[in-house]
């Protein structure tokens, strides 16, 4: 069975500040008041399984936790963990995975009308099989990726994003979130963007990417690579670079309002098995 590791730690409980005074000689301090007990929030852990459609699009909308993607095979088989973090008294959220217009949606959801309580949350990691189009929403939620097979629309509100070895055509947006991706080669043809408002873009890239990138934003340029840098007066972004990273087969745009784009060269390591990491997939068991 695969293990699932929680994105972000829990919520820390609440701790008590005594104080102390000197008691006079010869009397006996007094009692102690009763401390007061600490329910800590249940931790309810869930398993799903589901053959999916050859290519049938995956939609992930969890906006009480994170998200991370796996990679999940050569099958048709998705496979779901969840780890609920559920206050005492609060309305559970519900997780009821299936198939809507074509798609398969996995949308955690409280009873209409309810919020969140103090203290919870629900993150998902969810396997998915080669050649299926991932769409992932968050609110405060991070999203993680690593070796996906398929396109990836990734979005969130307020989280940060990473990503590592997609095989496919990458979007990512996030508000004030961070943005970390190394990608490999763009497919050919793709039109791929990371953006934030004003969060940070870090991207790694090899020689082989074959994209031509632009990259927007009123703060600052980091980069390994010759840049051409046009001003923008006035604007926000207030500046704009170019440059071409192998052929010019694909396009790549990293844009943020304010946060700083760093766009770093991608220097492959193999581990001792001798498999690229890149390349490297998460075992299935």
């Amino acid at each position: 069975m695969r293990e699932f590791l929680l994105g972000s730690a829990l919520a820390a409980l609440c701790g008590c500040t005594f104080a102390f005074a000197d008691a006079p000689l010869n009397q006996a301090p007094a009692a102690a008041a009763p401390a007061t007990a600490t329910i800590e929030p249940q931790l309810i852990r869930s398993e799903h399984s589901t053959r999916l459609k050859p290519g049938q699009p995956v939609i992930i909308d969890n906006p009480y936790g994170d998200v991370r993607l796996r990679f999940g095979g050569y099958e048709e088989q998705l496979e779901l963990q969840s780890v609920a973090q559920q206050p005492p008294g609060a309305d559970a959220i519900a997780l009821q995975p299936a198939e809507e217009a074509g798609e398969y949606r996995i949308a955690p959801r409280l009873p209409q009308g309810r919020l969140l309580a103090e203290h919870q949350r629900i993150d998902l990691a969810v396997f998915v099989p080669k050649g299926h189009n991932v769409t992932v929403r968050t609110e405060y939620g991070n999203i993680e990726s690593r070796s996906m097979r398929g396109d990836l629309e990734l979005r969130s509100t307020h989280g940060n994003i990473a990503l590592r070895g997609t095989h496919g055509r990458v979007q990512a947006h996030t508000g004030d979130g961070s943005i970390e991706a190394s990608l490999l080669a763009a497919p050919p043809g793709a039109q791929q963007s990371l953006t934030t408002s004003t969060g940070a873009i870090i991207v790694a890239v090899t020689e082989h990417l074959d994209a031509r990138v632009q990259m927007a934003t009123s703060a600052l340029f980091a980069t390994e690579f010759s840049l051409q840098v046009e001003e923008l007066p006035g604007q926000e972004p207030n500046k704009r670079a170019t440059t071409l990273i192998g052929a010019d087969a694909s396009s790549l745009s990293l844009e943020s309002r304010r946060g700083e784009i760093r766009l770093l060269r991608w220097r492959d390591f193999s581990t001792p098995d001798s498999i690229p990491e890149h390349d490297k997939t998460e075992s299935k068991h």
